[in-house]
Parts: C-alpha cells; sequence; structure tokens
C-alpha cells in the first residue's frame, strides 16, 4: 500500500506508513461505487422507518408477550428493568425456551425465557453495520437506542424491503433513461 505523503510501498494493513507515520488506515476501507452499495454503505438506519417497539417489564408472563405480538403481527418485543433495556423477547426465545418447558405460560417470566444484553445500535449506524451485525450474531431483529433508552427497532424484513424498494428505483430510473435515449434518436 503506497503511502499519500511520501510515496514509501508499505505492507497491505498497516496503520501507519513505517517510514514518515501517515495514517494509511482509511486506505484499505472500501469505498461505495454507485447505486444499492452506496446505499447500503452510506444510508443511516433511520432511513428504514424504525418502528416503535414494544415493550414489557421483566416480570411479565411470556403469555402475556405472545398474545401481544400475535395482536400486533410482530416477532418480538422488548424486556424492561425500569427504564433500562433488559433483554429481547422473540418468536425463537419463544419455540425454544417456552414451549416443552411442561409449564403454564402464565407461570413463565419474561426474564426466564429473554435473551439478555441484545445487541443494539442508534438510528445513525449505517445499514451495511446493522446488516453485518445481524449476520455475525444470527439474529433478525436489533433494538435501537440513545442514550441506554430504546427509541426503535428494526428487522431484517426492513432491510430487505428498504432494499427491494432501491432496486426498483434503480430499475425504473435505468428503464426511463433507456427509453428517454430511444426517444431522442
Amino acid at each position: 500500500m503506497l503511502c499519500p505523503a511520501c510515496g514509501h510501498d508499505n505492507l497491505p494493513g498497516l496503520d501507519r506508513c513505517e517510514t514518515c507515520m501517515a495514517p494509511l488506515m482509511k486506505l484499505d476501507v472500501p469505498q461505495p461505487q454507485s447505486g444499492l452499495q452506496e446505499r447500503l454503505m452510506e444510508d443511516s438506519i433511520s432511513v428504514l422507518k424504525p418502528a416503535q417497539a414494544i415493550s414489557f417489564s421483566a416480570e411479565s408472563s411470556v403469555s402475556e408477550a405472545v398474545e401481544m405480538m400475535k395482536q400486533r403481527h410482530v416477532g418480538c418485543i422488548l424486556v424492561m428493568e425500569g427504564r433500562e433495556l433488559a433483554g429481547i423477547f422473540s418468536e425463537r426465545d419463544f419455540l425454544l425456551k417456552a414451549v416443552g418447558s411442561g409449564r403454564d405460560w402464565q407461570d413463565i417470566q419474561l426474564r426466564e425465557v429473554m435473551t439478555p444484553r441484545p445487541v443494539t445500535l442508534s438510528p445513525e449506524h449505517s445499514i451495511r453495520f446493522a446488516l453485518h451485525e445481524m449476520s455475525v450474531g444470527g439474529f433478525r431483529h436489533v433494538p435501537l437506542v440513545r442514550n441506554h433508552e430504546p427509541v426503535g427497532i428494526i428487522s431484517a424484513r426492513d432491510v430487505i424491503g428498504y432494499l427491494g424498494r432501491q432496486i426498483l428505483k434503480s430499475e425504473l430510473g435505468t428503464a426511463a433513461g433507456a427509453a428517454a435515449n430511444t426517444n431522442s434518436h
């Protein structure tokens, strides 16, 4: 990797030039080219229009949470202890931890079956970072927080819908440009 300050040929991955100590960190970071790639890398999560998350206290029963999830057609709820996010309770938690426990769902508190300390992001994080976190962590929902308080939630479905709209917009733009070129001849 060539140093932009002195021209020294450094080994790839170095943070600073071996000769002049100029910073090299940003030189090997992929830069978006255009279109969908640019949207993914530069748009913040806030463009997904995150939904307001439904929350329950950690002492609430699984049956109360599941009933609300059914009514609202959502795949998870946030579990709170006071004003602090304690965990997340998802359809997967329900299936893997509550169903088959042999206990009445009224008797199981969310704190017993939630996923504690979930990964959270802020609405200002990029969509690519959210996708990365979901992929690495193997989850479909990410609570959004600001100043340690939940402000929304996004799902893999939100990201996929956004990407689909961006692709459609790109294709429509390309088709319109091709039609304009055809008409001008």
